[in-house]
C-alpha cells in the first residue's frame, strides 16, 4: 500500500473538519485528529455523498491551545511557587513566538500536571519547541502541546441492512465473529466501560439502563470539555456527558456497538451491541474537536486515578474506548497517562486513524501499550481510508457500521477506524467478563491470539494490519481454563539508539495456569551481533509455575561502539515453549539499533558562525546521526560550561532550491538534549533552539540536517553558535530592552525610537533582534520602556528611571542620545558631550556613569 508524504506546505496549514473525503484526498493530505466517523454511504474507495458538505482536508494537528507542564518534586529542595512555574512557562512561550500570544496558568490536571492556556492558538511544531525547552529546565518531569483534537469523518452509503461486524461467515461477512461469543458469554453488569467522545443521547432507547450512575454522576459519566464554546452545550465541564444534538452522533453510534441494548428472544427493536449485559460510562473529552488536557483527564477519571470536583469515580474501568486522534507523536502527557492506566489494570483501545498512512504518525494511537485499532470492509480487507503499520495491534470492522443513531430510536451507517475501535473495545470487555482478574497483557496476548488469519487474496499482512481480523470467539477460547497455555510477547518490535543503555522485553502467558509453563528464547545475530552490539546469551529460558500469570521479563545490554557503524538489527524468537503449551504469533521480535556516532566531527567555538551545504554529491555525510542513516548529517562540536545559556541558529541561505533544516543539540555521550525545525520566530526553514542552558560542563555535539531525505534536502547553509549575556537590571532602571540579558545597541535604538514616538510593530522595523532575545514582541518591548518614561508611583521624589541626565524630562535629544552612545561602547566625556539639557543635575561622565551602575545595571569603566 502507498504511503504518501505530504509535501512541506501541508504541514503548516490551519486544521479544519471535514464529513466527506475522497480516498485521493484522505491519501495525499494525511487528516488530522481522528474522531473517526462519518454519516451518508461508502463504497470501498469512499467517495463524497451527494448532499455532504465537504470541508477543507489539511496537515495533521496544526493547532495548539497550550502547553501541559508537569513540575517535578525533588528530594530537598522546596516546591517552585506558583508564580514562578506560571513565569517559566511564559517565558519559554515568548522567547520562540514573535506574534502576540501569551500564555497563562489555567488549572491542574488530575494527575497534578497543570495547564497553561495560550490567549490564541499557535502551531504544533512552535509548541513542540516551547516544551522542549521547558522540559530542559530543572524541576520538570515533562512538558507536552495540549494539542487541538478534531473528528475524523469518513462518509459512507447504507449500502447495508445488518450490522455485518458482529457476524462471521467465512469468506463472506469477515466481521468479528461475536454471535458464536454471546453464547459463551455477553458482558456483566459488574462491569463498567469506559468511553471517551463527544458524548451520549441518553434518551435514546438503545440505553436503558446501559449507563453506570452514582449519586455524585447521575448521567452516566462526565463532561470534560473545558471550553464551553468548543462543547456546544452552553457551558463548560459538568457532570452530564450529553451530546450535542445530532441525527447520528459520533459518540453515540460509537457506545451504542459497544453495549447497545440486544434482544436474544422475543422482539427487540434497534442495533446490537458487542457486550450488551455490560454497563458504561461516557467521559465527554470532545465535541468535533478537543484537547489533549482534557482528553487526559478523562482518562485519569475513568481510570480511578484523578478525581473531579473531589469525586473519584466510583466504578473504575478497566477497558477505555478512545475513537479519537490528531496527528504528531505520542508524547510525554499521554504516555505517562497511559503508563498509569496500566499500571492499575486500564487497557487503551484507540482509533488507529483515517489518514490512509502509517499509525506511528497519528496519536495517540502509536503510543506505547495500546491497542490500535485498523479498520477492515465486509470482504476482510483493509479500508481504503484507514492507518496500517508495524504499530497496528490488529484489524476489525469499521466499513459501512450501522449503530445507534437518532435522538429517542433509530440507526445510521458510519464508517471509520473509530467504528473499528468500539468492536474491540467489545471484545475486551467479553474476555474480562469471563476472566475478572485477566491483566492488560494478557488481554492484548489474547486478542492477537485469537484473531484470524488475513485471507490470502486480501491486501493485508501482519506487518501492515496486525495480528489479524478481531475475532471475538477465538479470543474467548484462548483463554478458556481449559485451553492449552499460550505465550508470547506482550512488546512489539523495538527500535533504539545505541547509547539507549539497553532494551526490556516482556512475555505473558494465557490459557491455562494451572500448570507451569516455560519459554526458551534465543537471540538471532543479523547485523548486530552477540558480544559486539549487544550483550546476551544465545539461548535463555523464562519460566512461569503453576499459577504465575505475571509478565516476564527479559534486559538485554546494548553496546554502543564508537566510530560509525550503521544501522544493525538483530532479534529474539520464542524458540519452544514446555508444558503443552504453545506460541502466539509473531513469535519473532525485531530489535533495531541505530547509530549515533560520526566519522567526522567539525570543531566549532561559541560565537562562532560557520557554513555547509547539504545534499552534495560525494560529499562524505555522517549517517550515523540522529536524524537516521536515510539523512545527510554534518555534526559540529564544541565546549560549554555548566548553566551558560546557548543558542544555536540554523538558517538555510539559498532561495531557490529551498533546503529545510532540521537542528539537534547533543551531549557528549550523543543524547538528543534540544531539537527544532522550522522554529525560528515562526519562519519556515529556519530552525532554532534557544537560550538553552547547558546542564554540564565539557564537549557536546550539534547535528545539522534536513527534515526530509527525499525533497528540500540539498542546498547551503548558516550555523550560528551564540551565548547570551549576563546582564542584570540595576536598581530601578532595565536597559535589557529585548531581554537577551545583555545592553547593546538594539536596545540603545529600540530606546531612542520610543521616546521619539514609535509604536506597533514600526518599533521593531529593520532590527534584527539577538537570538537569545526573549521579548520579542513589539507590545512588550513598548510597555518595558514606557514604564521607565514616567517616575514611579513610590517613593513620590523618585526619579525617573530613562531621566539620565536628571533634568526632569525624558527626551531622545539627551537622555536618548547618551543611551544610544553608551550601547554602542562610547564611555567617558565622550558619552555626555553635547547630551545634556540645561539645568540638568547629572551633566558630567563621573554622575552619569555612577547612575547607569547603580540604578540601570551596567558596569561602566572610570
Amino acid at each position: 500500500m502507498n504511503l504518501d508524504i505530504p509535501t512541506r506546505p501541508q504541514r503548516h496549514l490551519p486544521a479544519l473538519v471535514w464529513h466527506a473525503l475522497s480516498h485521493r484526498m484522505v491519501r495525499a493530505l494525511l487528516i488530522v485528529a481522528a474522531m473517526l466517523g462519518g454519516t451518508g454511504a461508502m463504497a470501498e474507495a469512499p467517495t463524497p455523498t451527494a448532499g455532504v458538505a465537504l470541508r477543507a482536508a489539511v496537515a495533521p494537528n496544526t493547532e495548539v491551545s497550550g502547553l501541559i507542564v508537569k513540575f517535578a518534586a525533588q528530594k530537598g529542595v522546596a516546591p517552585m511557587a506558583a508564580e514562578a512555574r506560571s513565569a517559566l512557562v511564559a517565558r519559554s512561550v515568548a522567547r520562540l513566538r514573535s506574534g502576540s500570544t501569551r500564555s497563562q496558568f489555567a488549572r491542574n490536571l488530575g494527575n497534578g500536571a497543570e495547564l497553561h492556556r495560550f490567549d490564541s492558538t499557535v502551531s504544533i511544531k512552535e509548541a513542540q519547541a516551547m516544551a522542549a525547552l521547558i522540559a530542559k529546565q530543572p524541576g520538570i518531569e515533562y512538558a507536552a502541546p495540549n494539542r487541538v483534537m478534531r473528528n475524523q469523518f469518513v462518509p459512507s452509503d447504507p449500502d447495508y441492512a445488518a450490522q455485518w461486524g458482529f457476524q462471521y461467515v467465512p469468506g463472506v461477512t469477515e466481521g468479528a465473529n461475536f454471535e458464536a461469543a454471546w453464547d459463551v458469554v455477553r458482558g456483566s453488569p459488574d462491569q463498567t466501560i469506559g468511553i471517551i467522545d463527544s458524548g451520549i443521547t441518553k434518551a435514546h432507547e438503545a440505553f436503558a439502563g446501559r449507563l453506570r450512575s452514582h449519586a455524585a454522576f447521575p448521567n452516566g459519566g462526565y463532561d470534560f470539555v473545558a471550553s464551553a464554546a468548543i462543547a456546544d452545550d452552553g457551558d463548560g465541564r459538568d457532570n452530564d456527558p450529553e451530546q450535542a444534538p445530532s441525527s447520528c452522533g459520533h459518540g453515540t453510534h460509537v457506545a451504542g456497538t459497544i453495549a447497545a441494548n440486544t434482544a436474544f428472544s422475543g422482539t427487540g427493536e434497534g442495533v446490537a451491541g458487542g457486550a450488551p449485559l455490560s454497563l458504561m460510562q461516557m467521559a465527554r473529552g470532545l465535541n468535533f474537536t478537543g484537547d489533549d488536557a482534557d482528553i487526559i483527564d478523562a482518562m485519569l477519571w475513568l481510570s480511578g486515578l484523578s478525581a473531579v470536583n473531589g469525586q473519584f469515580n466510583p466504578s473504575p474501568v478497566r477497558v477505555i474506548n478512545m475513537s479519537l486522534g490528531g496527528g504528531g507523536a505520542c508524547g510525554s502527557a499521554y504516555q505517562a497517562t497511559i503508563d498509569a492506566m496500566r499500571a492499575v489494570g486500564t487497557l487503551a483501545v484507540i482509533a488507529a486513524g483515517n489518514d490512509s498512512g502509517n499509525v506511528s504518525g497519528s496519536a495517540p494511537a502509536n503510543c506505547r501499550g495500546v491497542v490500535a485499532v485498523a479498520a477492515s470492509t465486509q470482504g476482510g480487507n483493509l479500508a481504503s481510508f484507514s492507518n496500517f503499520g508495524a504499530g497496528v495491534t490488529l484489524t476489525a470492522p469499521g466499513a459501512n457500521i450501522l449503530s445507534v443513531g437518532g435522538v429517542t430510536n433509530g440507526a445510521c451507517y458510519k464508517s471509520g477506524t473509530s467504528m473499528a475501535a468500539p468492536h474491540v473495545t467489545a471484545a475486551v470487555a467479553l474476555l474480562q467478563a469471563r476472566i475478572p482478574s485477566l491483566s492488560v497483557s494478557q488481554t492484548i496476548l489474547a486478542l492477537r491470539a485469537g484473531a484470524r488469519a488475513f485471507l490470502p487474496s486480501g491486501n493485508c499482512t501482519t506487518s501492515a494490519c496486525g495480528a489479524g481480523l478481531l475475532d471475538a470467539y477465538q479470543s474467548l477460547q484462548t483463554i478458556d481454563p481449559s485451553a492449552a497455555p499460550r505465550v508470547g510477547w506482550a512488546t512489539g518490535a523495538v527500535t533504539l539508539r545505541e547509547n539507549d543503555g539497553s532494551v526490556t522485553l516482556n512475555l505473558t502467558r494465557i490459557g491455562a495456569s494451572s500448570s507451569s509453563v516455560s519459554a526458551t528464547i534465543n537471540f538471532v545475530n543479523g547485523t548486530a551481533v552477540s558480544g559486539t552490539d549487544f550483550v546476551a546469551p544465545v539461548t535463555t529460558t523464562v519460566h512461569w509455575a503453576a499459577g504465575d500469570v505475571s509478565d516476564q521479563t527479559i534486559s538485554i545490554p546494548i553496546v554502543a561502539r564508537s566510530g560509525e557503524q550503521g544501522t544493525r538489527q538483530f532479534s529474539a524468537q520464542i524458540a519452544s515453549v514446555t508444558g503443552g503449551g504453545t506460541t502466539v504469533e509473531p513469535a519473532i521480535v525485531p530489535i533495531t539499533i541505530t547509530e549515533v556516532d560520526c566519522n567526522t566531527v567539525i570543531p566549532m567555538a561559541i560565537g562562532d558562525t560557520v557554513t555547509g551545504t547539504l545534499g552534495t554529491p560525494l560529499t562524505p555525510y555522517c549517517r550515523g546521526g540522529v536524524r537516521g542513516p536515510a539523512f545527510d548529517t554534518v555534526r559540529y562540536r564544541f565546549t560549554g560550561v555548566a548553566g551558560q545559556r546557548v543558542s544555536i541558529a540554523l538558517n538555510s541561505t539559498q532561495a531557490s532550491p529551498v533546503l529545510d533544516p532540521y537542528l539537534y543539540l547533543l551531549d557528549a555521550d550523543k543524547k538528543i538534549l534540544a531539537e527544532n525545525d522550522d522554529i525560528s520566530g515562526g519562519v519556515l526553514r529556519n530552525s532554532l533552539i534557544q537560550n538553552f542552558v547547558l546542564p554540564s560542563s565539557g564537549t557536546f555535539f550539534i547535528d545539522v540536517s534536513a527534515w526530509s531525505s527525499t525533497q528540500e534536502n540539498v542546498g547551503p547553509y548558516a550555523l550560528q553558535l551564540s551565548t547570551c549575556g549576563t546582564y542584570v537590571a540595576g536598581l530601578t532602571c532595565n536597559l535589557d530592552i529585548d531581554s537577551n540579558d545583555a545592553f547593546d545597541g538594539t536596545d540603545g535604538l529600540l530606546i531612542v525610537r520610543r521616546i521619539t514616538g514609535v509604536e506597533s510593530t514600526s518599533l521593531k522595523t529593520g532590527l534584527m533582534l539577538d537570538a537569545c532575545a526573549e521579548r520579542t514582541i513589539a507590545e512588550d518591548i513598548g510597555s518595558v520602556i514606557d514604564a521607565q518614561l514616567v517616575a514611579p508611583v513610590a517613593p513620590p521624589t523618585a526619579p525617573i528611571p530613562f531621566d539620565i541626565d536628571n533634568d526632569g524630562k525624558v527626551l531622545a535629544t539627551t537622555d536618548g542620545l547618551i543611551l544610544l552612545r553608551a550601547s554602542l561602547g562610547i564611555r567617558g566625556d565622550a558619552l555626555v558631550a553635547g547630551a545634556t539639557a540645561a539645568g540638568a543635575l547629572r551633566s558630567t561622565w563621573p554622575l552619569v556613569r555612577t547612575y547607569l551602575n547603580t540604578s540601570c545595571g551596567m558596569n561602566l569603566l572610570p
